[in-house]
Order: structure tokens, then C-alpha cells, then sequence
């Protein structure tokens, strides 16, 4: 007969509650034989810590992460920690995650409204957006769903959809934004009435953030309009989460579609989520641990130093080149070449910043793929032989292991995804601050390819910008240990190589895909002892605005405004100091309206790219460089180039934004400001900056100035609009009233010389078509190509000679390179 061993069991005996011992409890899969050294320790370390309401845990992909995210949540179920949550990126790893739980036979289920979650018999699984979002399950507002442990796993890839879940969007066509549009339309057009224009005629480059004094006055009538709207699509699962806290969000208007949201993710108002007990965060070690407090709202007083193994943590095997780096005349048609023929027999991942970025690979994709196609796509390569496959701005929240890619590219600089990232950057542009979240994105997509510790890939990085970044000094600094230890072995490999070409490349990439016994050991050797930096890393500017929001949301603008005051007297970058000031203006409206303007122009004149004041704006005029071009070039090539290389990827990464393209209007115009810096000429944004005069103003050597209106996004064949040609004359009208005893010369670039239906030229107009533009872009290759020698690069008079033989100096630039307008 059979025993009934439940009888023997003793319900007085205590339960099971070190992670470790809770593993051995299991009736496990086979495959799971004991814990690894590493996942023992971090055990060990968060159970020692583990009545601290938020303890981050960082490990290495291929690490274990699942495992020891589920063996804490069976901890604190045994030791009446629970309910236990798991929260994954996406759908696609939450499965993944549910499937290692049966594998452990651990109860799990993906219903939050399952009774055993409620009573602490199963781990509840749920993707980010389950957790997050104006209809949660777990409540708004109000809790409706206990929590008492959750694990957020891949913390940094959840950042971005928590984010997305607080931001509403929209379309221009939406009721909605056609009365709000129309509710700030009279204080947009005192604001920036040329932009104000644009956005009027839904011209997808035309963005503006609202004034934040607009925005208060208005609050009323914007509630409204979104109240009405409440159960749109577009509203129904982020308005509940802004409803409460709109005088705390931002407005950023475009031509399309408009975005409203808070300066952080209110993550609290998941009462919850807030309440429980526990609060672990698992990610892979970066740069920046301050969105644990910005976007999840733990007490940055009460947050310990990350639990990281003291041990080495094993991680998978990757070969790091850039081929533009080992060889700059190659071009990324050549990559693109080589990848195709890579493509043939392994899989190939390509990950590039945004759609037009796409573009160049369309005719070679097998697939691409954005938005809801990325998980099935992902299947696909995971389920055999694909060939080469474009990932549009998806740098995290996805697993490519093993067969799934074996080659994995990421091309371009990341961008941002938000008009509020995009006007953040432009202020912080040439920051630390901004060099490290284009750092940690870099990172995060190289990390796709290797997700075991037996796991390889190649890691090819593609664009001038990109390499460039990584390559200064203080991206150097950023990068993470292992990352940092396998760049370095691809520069020894470079070395060896000496300006290989792409067919000696793909030897190289083959020496890894064939497995190389060789390779394999050095590229082993160099992660050895490697261990992740244990120390908490937070940023202390925005701490301190999490911190003002905060107090702003109850109505405690004073306290808001002494925690900006200390944060602000503490920064020294000049530029995150401005950031910090124009904040402090919108927080202080409230109470001090004056004083918030005086705030206002204070930031102003530090940074002029943040918003503008309503009155007291001074401009400040733009001078001539001192000294001979040739001697101001060079000062500013010692600044800010490593050496020859360095300098040679930045001009070609010029040249690749000096091209005729839709809506790349502000890579186009910072490119054109970047090239008179290049040149050793003084140069300036006059209508970015103050929201008036040309797009480019460039102030020459010998006293001529040229003003300069790009229209690089319109199409060639109707010639030059009556508009555009308008907006030249204006722009000179501008230059006469600031600089009265100043000669200048009306420049416009645009793709073709001829004159539109009723345009008029401007006198003494010139422009810079198609053919001008190839021609100016062949001569500042050739130019940098020659400074690559240190015997030329140095010497002012040899410099001054090749500007001259290149025609890129002051007195040739103009006849060079642009003509007279045709009828």
C-alpha cells in the first residue's frame, strides 16, 4: 500500500527561508544541480540586507539573474514577506521567467488576481506594463493588489517603458491636442511666433516646449480637454497617471503630435508597489544607479551600496572592433557589404537609432523590426538561420543568445525617443551628463549578443559620432570594467592588423566564428579577475530634482526650491547648472513669478538654449575668432582631439549630417556650426538659441559674416519657395539691426539655385546646392586626411596653406563652394 508522507511532515518545524537552502527544498530539473559561486554570494549578502526596503543586485548576463530573482521571492514568501511579484521588461521574458520557475517547480502564475499570489503560495509574473499603467490591476491611486516582495529585473530596460507609460501622446489630428493647441496658441505666438507658424502648419521638424508660466495659466482648460478625451486610445492608460499631477509635467508641442509629461514617473502613485516590504532591483552593472531614486522613488538616504560578488563574474566571450577606427577610409557601405556576406551563414543583428537610419539598410535586411513586430521577429532568430535583421532603437529588454546572433552590430549614435530627451540633450549637449546615457545605451545594445557565460559574438560599432564617443577620455571612464578589458584587446588586435583592409576584417571576425583556440584563451584571459565596481553611483543633480518634484507635488514649493538652491550652488558644469536653474524657475512660478523670470534669465545667460525668458534677454553678439584661422584651428583640435584618427571620424561624421535629408533640420544645422568650429572660425545658432535670427551664423576671420539659412530637408524641383527665400531676407534685416557696421553675406543651402514661383532674391544672395555641398564635403576629407600628419598639424603656416589649397579658408569659402541664385 502506499505511505502518506504528509503525515510525517512537522508543522511546527520552521520554514525554509535562506535562499540557498530553499534551492536544495526543490524538486528541480536535473540541469540544476547546485547554485554557482557567484549566485551563492550574492544570497548570502541580500540575505544579510534583506530588511532594507530597496537593495539593488547587480550581475553580469549569463550570471544567473532569473534564478537568484526567484529564489528571493521564495525566501520572503516562506518568511511572510509576501505576496511576491517578479516584473520583467517585456512579455517575451516574463515567459522565459516562467519557464525557469517550472524548471525549478516553482509555483508561479501570470494572473495577479490569482488567489495563491494573494495568499502567498505562488510567484506572480508580470511584464513592466502590467504594473505600470493608468488601469493597473494593482491599483491607482489606491491599492488593489498587496505586494510585499517584487523584483524589478533589468531595472535600466524598464526605465524606458515606465517612462513611455507616464508620457501622453498626441496626434495632431486627436480633439484633444487641436484644443490644447488652441487654448496656447495666443502665448505661443508672443513666445516664438516663427515656430508657432510651423507647428500651425504641422511641419514634422517644428517642436516647442510650452512655456512653463503658460502652462500654469492654462491648467484649467488642458485638464478639461483631456478629461473629455479621457477614454481615447490614445489617453485611457496614461491619463489616470497625469490627471493629478499636470502642473508638475511639461508640454512639448510639435507639428504632429504633442507630448505631456512629468519631470519624473510618479511610480508612487502605485500605492503598492510604494508599500512593499521588499524591493529588489536587478540589473547588469552601469554607470548610473540614480534611476533606482527617479524613477522608482527609493529613498537615495536608505540605499545601500549595490550587492555585487566579490568573485569574478564569468561573461560570455565578445570581439570588439571598429572597422572605421582600424581603417578610416573604409565606409559603411563596405561594412554593410561584409555583413551581408556574414549574413549568409550565421545570423546578423543590426541595431540602428531610428527609422531613416533604417533606410541604408532596407535593400539588404532580411527583416526589420520596431514596435510589436520585435518579439516574434526575435522567435524567428532564436528559431533558426535568418540572415541579417535590423533592430530600429532597441538597445535593451531583449535576449539574442547563442545561433540567435552571432554577428551584432550597433550603428550610430543612440537618439532620443522624447521631445523632452531631445531638448534635455540639446542643453546638456557635450556634457558628462549626456555622454554617459549615450555610454550606457552603446553598452546595453553590445550586451544583446552574449546573454550565457559559454556564449560569443562579434560586436561590430559603425559611425563616426558613435566611435568618437567611446574613444574620448571620458568614455573611457564610463564604460563598464569588462567592456572597457575587451576594447582594449581590440585595439591590441588593431595594432597587429595596421589599417587592414575589409577583407583581412572579415578574417579577423572569422577567427571568432570559427573558434579559434587561440582567440578563444586571450579573449577568455582578458576577463580573468574582472570584478564589477561595488560603489553606489548617484547622480546628485537629479536626486535633488526628484526630490523638488516631490515637494512640489504638496505644494511645497519652498522646500522644493532650497533642495535646488544647495544642488545648484554645488554643480560646477555650467551647463547642468543651467538645467538646474531653469528648473528651479518652474518650481518657483508658483509663489514668486517674478523671481522665477530673474531665475530664468540667470539660467539664460549660462545656457541659452533653455527657454527663454519673457523679458530681459540679452544677445550677445558673436566676434570673430582672434588671431589667424590656421592658429584658432589648431587651439581647437588640441582641445578636443585624442589624436589623428579621433580627428579624421569627426570630420567624416560631418559629412554624413551635411546631407540633403527630411526632417534631419537639427543634425544639419549643428553640423554647420560644428564645421566653423572645425575650420578655427567663430560660429553661431542665433534662431536655436534665442528664438530669432538665421539658423547659422558664422563670423569670418577677416571681419565678413555670413548668414546662413539651411533648408536641407525640402525637395529639389520647384526651386527655392517664396517662403524660405522671405525668411533669408528677414534673417539679414535681423543681422543689419545687430550688427549695423558688420558686412555680411545671405547664404541659404539648399538643394537647387533656382528661384521659386514669386520668390525674390535677397541681395548679394548666394547658395549652396547639391553640387556645391559633395564638393565642400570631398574638400573637408581631403583637408583632414592631410592633418592626420603630425608634421602638418602643428605648424600654423602649413595648416594656413592646405586651408587655402582646400579653399576652406576665410577669403575662398564663399566663391568655392556656393553661387548666385538662377531666375
Amino acid at each position: 500500500m502506499a505511505i502518506d508522507f504528509s503525515g510525517m511532515l512537522d508543522d511546527s518545524d520552521e520554514e525554509v527561508i535562506h535562499p540557498r537552502e530553499v534551492f536544495f527544498t526543490l524538486d528541480r530539473e536535473p540541469r540544476f544541480s547546485f547554485p554557482r559561486d557567484i549566485q551563492t554570494e550574492v544570497m548570502n549578502r541580500w540575505f544579510d540586507n534583506r530588511d532594507q526596503p530597496d537593495n539593488i543586485i547587480k550581475l553580469n548576463v549569463g550570471s544567473g539573474k532569473t534564478l537568484v530573482g526567484l529564489l528571493l521571492l521564495q525566501s520572503s514568501i516562506n518568511e511572510g514577506k509576501g505576496p511576491a511579484l517578479y516584473v520583467a521588461p517585456d512579455k517575451q521574458l516574463s515567459q522565459q521567467i516562467i519557464n525557469e520557475a517550472k524548471a525549478l517547480r516553482i509555483e508561479v502564475t501570470d494572473d495577479p488576481r490569482d488567489a495563491d499570489y494573494a495568499a502567498g503560495e505562488k510567484i506572480c509574473v508580470v511584464n513592466v506594463y502590467k504594473l505600470f499603467n493608468g488601469k493597473s490591476v494593482f491599483g491607482v491611486g489606491a491599492s488593489k493588489i498587496n505586494i510585499g516582495t517584487v523584483v524589478i529585473d533589468d531595472a535600466h530596460a524598464c526605465v524606458s517603458t515606465i517612462t513611455d507609460q507616464f508620457r501622453i501622446i498626441l496626434g495632431n489630428t486627436k480633439e484633444a491636442y487641436k484644443k490644447i493647441f488652441q487654448t496656447l496658441s495666443e502665448d505661443l505666438i508672443s513666445y516664438n511666433r516663427a515656430t508657432f507658424l510651423d507647428l500651425q502648419a504641422g511641419d514634422p521638424r517644428a517642436y516647442l516646449e510650452v512655456p512653463f508660466w503658460s502652462w500654469d495659466a492654462h491648467q484649467n482648460d488642458i485638464l478639461k480637454a483631456l478629461h473629455e478625451s479621457r477614454l481615447d486610445d490614445e489617453l485611457q492608460f496614461t491619463y489616470p497617471l497625469l490627471k493629478d499631477i499636470l502642473p508638475q509635467c511639461r508640454c512639448m508641442i510639435g507639428g504632429q503630435y504633442l507630448e505631456i509629461e512629468p519631470y519624473f514617473p510618479a511610480t508612487d502613485l502605485i500605492q503598492s508597489f510604494r508599500r512593499a516590504k521588499r524591493r529588489i532591483y536587478m540589473t547588469a552593472t552601469l554607470a548610473d544607479d540614480s534611476v533606482i531614486t527617479t524613477h522608482f522613488g527609493a529613498n537615495p538616504k536608505k540605499i545601500e551600496n549595490p550587492i555585487v560578488p566579490t568573485s569574478s563574474q564569468s561573461m560570455g566571450e565578445r570581439m570588439i572592433l571598429m572597422p572605421q577606427e582600424l581603417n578610416s577610409d573604409l565606409t559603411v557601405a563596405d561594412v554593410r557589404a561584409l555583413l551581408v556576406e556574414l549574413a549568409e551563414k550565421v545570423n546578423v543583428v543590426v541595431i540602428v537609432p531610428s527609422e531613416p537610419a533604417a533606410e541604408g539598410w532596407k535593400n539588404d535586411a532580411d527583416q526589420i523590426l520596431m514596435g510589436e513586430d520585435v518579439v516574434d521577429g526575435i522567435e524567428t532568430l532564436r528559431n533558426g538561420h535568418v540572415g541579417l535583421t535590423v533592430l530600429i532603437n532597441r538597445y535593451d529588454g531583449i535576449d539574442l543568445p547563442a545561433d540567435a546572433c552571432r554577428v551584432l552590430v550597433v550603428s550610430d549614435l543612440p537618439e532620443v525617443s522624447s521631445y523632452a530627451d531631445l531638448i534635455d540633450s540639446e542643453v546638456l549637449s557635450g556634457t558628462a551628463v549626456n555622454l554617459q546615457r549615450q555610454v550606457e545605451r552603446i553598452e546595453q545594445g553590445m550586451g544583446r549578443g552574449v546573454r550565457s557565460n559559454d556564449d560569443y559574438c562579434v560586436v561590430l560599432l559603425l559611425g563616426a559620432k558613435l566611435i568618437g564617443r567611446l574613444r574620448s577620455r571620458e568614455g573611457q571612464e564610463m564604460l563598464t570594467p569588462a567592456t572597457k578589458a575587451q576594447l582594449d584587446l581590440s585595439r591590441k588586435i588593431a595594432k597587429q592588423l595596421s589599417t587592414p583592409s575589409i577583407d583581412e576584417i572579415r578574417n579577423v571576425i572569422q577567427q571568432c566564428l570559427d573558434r579559434d583556440t587561440n582567440w578563444i584563451r586571450v579573449s577568455k584571459k582578458v576577463l580573468v579577475g574582472i570584478k564589477a565596481d561595488e560603489e553606489l553611483r548617484l547622480d546628485s543633480g537629479k536626486i535633488a530634482l526628484r526630490a523638488a518634484f516631490d515637494q512640489a507635488r504638496s505644494n511645497q514649493h519652498k522646500e522644493a526650491l532650497s533642495i535646488l538652491d544647495k544642488a545648484i550652488d554645488e554643480t560646477e558644469d555650467v551647463q547642468v547648472k543651467a538645467l538646474l536653474l531653469a528648473r528651479k524657475a518652474a518650481f518657483q512660478h508658483a509663489i514668486d513669478a517674478d523671481g522665477a523670470q530673474q531665475t530664468l534669465i540667470a539660467a539664460h545667460k549660462m545656457e541659452p538654449r533653455v527657454t527663454k525668458p519673457l523679458h530681459g534677454l540679452a544677445y550677445k553678439k558673436l566676434a570673430p575668432a582672434t588671431g589667424q584661422q590656421a592658429a584658432s584651428l589648431i587651439a581647437n583640435h588640441n582641445d578636443r582631439f585624442l589624436d589623428p584618427t579621433d580627428m579624421k571620424l569627426f570630420a567624416d561624421s560631418l559629412c554624413s549630417d551635411l546631407r540633403f535629408t527630411p526632417e534631419t533640420s537639427e543634425k544639419f544645422e549643428a553640423a554647420v556650426n560644428d564645421l566653423a568650429w572645425f575650420l578655427g572660425i567663430s560660429g553661431q545658432r542665433p534662431e536655436k538659441l534665442y528664438r530669432d535670427g538665421p539658423d547659422n551664423l558664422w563670423a569670418l576671420p577677416n571681419g565678413t559674416f555670413l548668414v546662413i539659412e539651411c533648408k536641407n530637408g525640402v525637395t529639389a524641383g520647384d526651386g527655392i519657395a517664396k517662403k524660405d527665400a522671405g525668411q533669408l531676407g528677414q534673417s539679414m534685416a535681423w543681422f543689419a539691426e545687430r550688427y549695423p557696421a558688420s558686412t555680411a553675406v545671405p547664404v541659404m543651402i539648399h538643394p537647387e539655385r533656382k528661384l521659386g514661383q514669386a520668390a525674390s532674391s535677397v541681395n548679394g544672395m548666394r547658395v549652396i546646392d547639391c553640387k556645391e555641398l559633395k564638393k565642400l564635403c570631398k574638400n573637408l576629407k581631403a583637408f583632414a586626411q592631410q592633418l592626420t600628419d603630425p608634421d602638418i598639424a602643428g605648424i600654423p603656416s602649413k595648416v594656413a596653406q592646405r586651408l587655402a589649397q582646400f579653399e576652406l579658408n576665410a577669403d575662398a569659402f564663399v566663391n568655392a563652394f556656393s553661387g548666385a541664385t538662377k531666375p
